[in-house]
Formats: structure tokens, sequence, C-alpha cells
């Protein structure tokens, strides 16, 4: 199998896994505050793959690589994920997914710009179009109070994980994707603690209640960040950034297809329409067109 085919299922993947955390999440965030159930998440993250890039010795970095490091790591995990709590927390999960889908046209501009990619016509019909079919599942959410201020984080959140996502591109030509992602997730636990102390401190329910509340976290923690985030910047170790951030569209539609198997909702024909739009899109922003077979000179 191809290094940029492996590549983008490892995106596919992580996408995938995101797409089941806002159920997770959602049911976290109804009785612990964003800032704690983000500690967890990243916590219990960082420890994990801090013992298995330890026992890999791929811990190590160069002097000159501290401060991008350190960038990227508040950057994606702290603030992004923050952001993305929060608004989501106060947007609802519907209109979430739809602002976050916006990364992918985000990665594709800062691509062009920081890492001089080369974004033909073609692709950018491709996410446009995918997009499109985003707004379909997701429909026009109704408004609420606290939606403008919903929105105005996730936004801050999706640009946020468009640098992240270049950010650690850059770093991948010198490091390995663990250590990119063990590095960054202990940034940003570190930097998120103090924060969410005050607010585990003010809350009347920091922790989980219920055993199904630590399987939460476990699931957002373990599966939803080591995993995924693994898989996010190993993928684009392999794909450009272009190409393998449109894969991020594929979240709420796996979204939609776990709430039809675990909670019983059902599909409408404009959801249909909308995966349909999604996968196609998708499809055509990854594809690459084939050259043009070179003719053999006459003899």
């Amino acid at each position: 199998m191809k290094a940029s085919t492996q590549g983008f299922f490892a995106l596919g993947a992580a996408s995938a896994i995101w797409g089941g955390m806002y159920v997770a999440s959602d049911a976290l965030m109804r009785t612990m505050p964003p800032l704690v159930v983000l500690e967890c998440r990243e916590g219990i993250s960082a420890l994990i793959l801090l013992v298995i890039a330890g026992r890999g010795h791929q811990l190590h970095i160069e002097r000159q690589d501290y401060l991008p490091m350190f960038g990227v790591g508040i950057i994606g995990f702290s603030i992004s994920i923050g952001f993305q709590f929060y608004g989501t927390h106060a947007a609802g999960a519907a209109l979430g997914s739809l602002v976050t889908a916006s990364s992918p046209i985000l990665i594709a501009v800062l691509g062009a710009v920081l890492l001089k990619e080369h974004v033909p016509i073609r692709r950018w019909l491709a996410i446009g179009l995918a997009f499109v079919g985003v707004i379909v599942i997701v429909g026009t959410p109704a408004p609420g109070k606290e939606t403008t201020l919903g929105v105005a984080l996730l936004l801050v959140a999706a640009v946020s994980w468009s640098l992240y996502t270049i950010g650690s591109t850059s770093l991948l030509t010198r490091y390995s994707a663990l250590t990119v992602v063990t590095l960054a997730c202990t940034v940003g636990a570190i930097t998120s603690l103090p924060f969410a102390t005050l607010a585990f401190l003010d809350a009347r329910h920091p922790l989980p209640l219920d055993a199904a509340g630590w399987g939460e976290v476990l699931y957002i923690s373990v599966i939803g960040m080591a995993l995924a985030f693994f898989l996010w910047v190993w993928g684009f170790k392999h794909v450009s950034a272009s190409r393998g951030g449109v894969l991020l569209l594929f979240q709420p539609l796996v979204g939609i297809i776990l709430g039809t198997l675990l909670l019983g909702e059902r599909i409408s024909i404009g959801t249909l329409l909308g995966a349909v739009f999604v996968c196609i899109g998708v499809t055509l922003a990854v594809l690459e067109p084939k050259p043009p077979l070179a003719l053999e000179p006459s003899p």
C-alpha cells in the first residue's frame, strides 16, 4: 500500500473517531465543567504518550524547535480544543460541527500561503462541494441567546486547529509523529491545568458521577486524543495539507451515522443528499489526476 494511501486511511480514521467525540463530550459537559473535561482528556493522554514515546527514546528535540513545539501545543491543544468545547457547549453540537467543518478550507488556504502548496482549482471546488454537503446535513440550527458567542468561540477553534495542522506538518519534516503529538499534548495539559483547577474547585460535580462517565473520559482521552491525534499528525507526514485536511469533513457525517445506529435517530432525504455531496467532494479532493502518458518518439 502506498504511503499516501496509508496517510489518507489514518486521517479518515482520526476524523471518524472525532465524529463520535461530540456525543461523549456533550454527555460529560452536562455535569462537568468543560475545562475539567479538557484537562482529563489531555492529562490522561499525555501520560500514556509520554510512557510510549519515552520507551522508544522519541522525546528529544533540538533547542531551536522548543518554541515551535510549545506554540503547537498551546494552539492545537489548549486553545483549539478548549474553545471548541466552550463553543459547542454554547452554540450546540449541530452548529459546532458546522463551524468545525470550515477547518479544511482554512487548512488549504494556510497550506498555500505558509507551505507554498499548489492547490488546483479542481480541489477548491471539491472542498466547496463537500462543505455544502455538511451544510445540508447539519441544516439551519435554531438560534439561541448564546449562539453568537458560541460561533465566535468555534471560529477561534477552527483557526487554531488549522494553524496547529500546518505547524505540526512543518515539525514532521524533522521528527516522528509520536514525538510531535506527545510533546504538544504535554504542553497542552500543563498550560490548561491552572484554568482547569479553578474550574474544578468552583464546580459542584467536577468529576464523572458513574462508571459510564469514566468510560466516556477514557474514550475521549485514549481513543479520541492519544490515538486520533497520532493518526492525524502521522497522516500529514504522507499527505499534503490541502488534500488531507478535507477528510475532516467526515466528522459530521460519522456523527449522523452514530446517532442513527446508537440513538435511533431518523435519516432524512436531505441528510442522505448531504452525505452524497460530502463523499463526492472528499473523493474529488483526495484523488490526483493521472499525468498524461508521454508519447514515445518515432524512430
